[in-house]
This record gives structure tokens, C-alpha cells and sequence, in this order.
């Protein structure tokens, strides 16, 4: 019997351990704060208060070719200089992560070499899109115990929207505030493929690009070794939906970091029933909105501890 790509990926999914119990029982008054904390010691094998030791910021840039046909969407030339500014410490994060005293990786998804025009052809086979999973999977090889992701890209916010508008339904304006003929192109290109097919891989490989599906690899590797996620940016957002449509149990590990200054990525996370720990309104991307919600939950860790 031949064995499918996504195979492997359906298969972890279908043997994901339970969410574990609550370890604390914080005072009402506590508010979101208590809230946080139940749940952050939901994810450890230890009793009493949650604490965050080892949180790491893992950031996946790519580009994507129809970021060409956008007058906002930005080049690969521009994706390589933030890639370096973060590589050199120059960026706003890795100020941000040092105080936080947060580990920072990043991973150039070869980004001149662009994923296909999504308006045009599928953005991966099948093959790369599983590969890709995998890859994304090894932001968890340093042992995080607070993982926290990102992208820096050209075209993403295109390909994020698509995959809304291919996953959740609506109009193009309801996903993104620029380009909403690409988007709409994308995603009916993509439905027209998948005919009566719901598959959120399918999806995924269709529109996604490589941020996304590495972004999608972490998170489940993540749900699959009990580490919390916290999203920061549209590309986390829909990576994380994208498992949920599968399963809902493989996104109990997640929340939302700002609230951002993207209605797409608000609606999503809307829709998929999270609350952002942040309201700053942040729109500059590179995981500075899962950056800024670090500090409330460590703030929440430490009204209990």
C-alpha cells in the first residue's frame, strides 16, 4: 500500500496526548491573569505554580512569487535584509527577547526562491508541504517550554488571507485590506481545485507557502510534546487554524499574542475562539506580537507562584 506524504502528519495527529489536568487553582480575582496560569499548568508534569524558563521565539521566512503582482506586499530582497537584521541582533525583537530572556531562531525557508504564483498553481506538492512540517518541527529541538512563533515574508499576508477565505468562507475584504483580487483569486482557484474536498492540508498546500506549513509543523510538534504556542502574526494564526479544522485538540496548547494591526489575523483568531493577551496594536511582524504577550504570561506565572 503506498503511503501519502500527509499520511505521516494525519497519523501524529490522530495519536495526540490528552491536555492534562489543571495544577492550581488561582484566586477569582486573579482575573485573565489566573485564567493564563490554569492553563500555562495545564502543559507541565509537575505540580504547583507554572513557571517559564526556556521560552524561544522561532521565526520562518520565505516569499512568495505573487507578492510581484502587490504594491504592498514587499520583495525578497526586503525579506532577506529583516532576516539579517534579526541574524546581526539589529532587529526590535531581539531587543525585546533579550530582556525577555528568550531564546531566538530563525529559518530562511530559501526565500529567493519564491513558492508559486497561488493565483496561478498550487504554492507546494504534497512532498514539499509534508517536508516543510517536518522541518518547522525542529524549533523544538532545543526544549523550549514556551514556544513562540513568527514569520518574516513577501506575500504572506496574501497567502494567509487566501487560506481564510479558503477555510472560513466570506468575502476577500473580510481577510485582508489590500489586495483583494489576489486573494479571492487564490482562494477560488483553490476551492475550484478541491471541489467537495474540506481537507485543511489540501488548503495548507495549496495557498500556504513555506512560513506557514513550517509554522503548522511547529505547532503540532509542539501540541504533540505538551509546549505551549503562543501566535504572533497572520501566518501563526492560520497555520494554527489549519490544525484545528483537523482536530481541535491539536490547538489546546495555543493562544494569541497582540491583537495586531491585522483585521485578517483578528478574524481568525475570532474564529477560532482565542482572545489576544495583547492589545497594541502591533503590525510590524517578526514575532514582536507573541514577543510583547511574553511578559503577561510570565506576569500571570508570577501572581501565583
Amino acid at each position: 500500500m503506498s503511503v501519502l506524504p500527509f499520511d505521516d502528519i494525519r497519523a501524529l495527529i490522530a495519536d495526540i496526548p490528552p491536555m492534562g489536568e489543571p495544577k492550581i487553582r488561582p484566586s477569582p480575582a486573579l482575573g485573565r491573569l489566573g485564567e493564563i496560569a490554569v492553563w500555562l499548568s495545564c502543559w507541565r508534569t509537575g505540580p504547583g505554580a507554572p513557571k517559564v524558563h526556556r521560552p524561544i521565539l522561532a521565526l520562518y521566512a520565505a516569499s512568495h512569487a505573487v507578492a510581484a503582482r502587490s504594491a504592498v506586499a514587499g520583495t525578497p530582497d526586503r525579506v532577506r535584509a529583516r532576516l539579517e537584521a534579526v541574524a546581526s541582533g539589529g532587529a526590535a525583537v531581539n531587543a525585546m527577547a533579550q530582556g525577555q530572556g528568550a531564546g531566538l531562531e530563525a529559518f530562511d525557508l530559501a526565500i529567493d526562491r519564491p513558492t508559486p504564483d497561488i493565483t496561478e498553481a498550487p504554492a507546494m506538492s504534497e512532498r514539499e508541504c509534508a517536508a516543510t512540517m517536518a522541518f518547522g518541527m525542529e524549533a523544538l529541538a532545543k526544549q523550549p517550554d514556551l514556544l513562540l512563533l513568527g514569520d518574516i515574508s513577501a506575500g504572506g499576508d496574501i497567502a494567509a488571507a487566501a487560506m481564510a477565505m479558503a477555510m472560513f468562507g466570506g468575502e476577500a475584504a473580510e481577510w485582508t485590506e489590500a489586495d483583494e483580487d489576489l486573494v479571492a483569486k487564490a482562494a477560488e482557484r483553490c476551492l475550484k481545485h478541491m471541489g467537495r474536498s474540506t481537507d485543511p492540508l489540501e488548503v495548507l498546500r495549496q495557498l500556504g507557502g513555506r512560513e506557514v506549513a513550517a509554522l503548522a509543523g511547529a505547532i503540532l510538534a509542539a501540541r504533540t510534546q505538551s509546549v505551549p504556542v503562543i501566535l504572533g502574526g497572520y501566518g501563526a494564526a492560520v497555520a494554527a487554524a489549519v490544525l484545528q479544522r483537523i482536530d481541535p485538540a491539536t490547538v489546546e496548547h495555543v493562544l494569541a499574542g497582540d491583537a495586531s494591526g491585522s483585521a485578517g489575523y483578528r478574524a481568525v483568531i475570532g474564529e477560532m475562539g482565542l482572545s489576544p493577551l495583547t492589545s497594541f496594536w502591533i503590525s510590524g511582524g517578526e514575532g514582536v506580537g507573541a514577543m510583547a504577550a511574553l511578559s503577561v504570561v510570565k506576569l500571570a506565572c508570577d501572581a501565583v507562584g
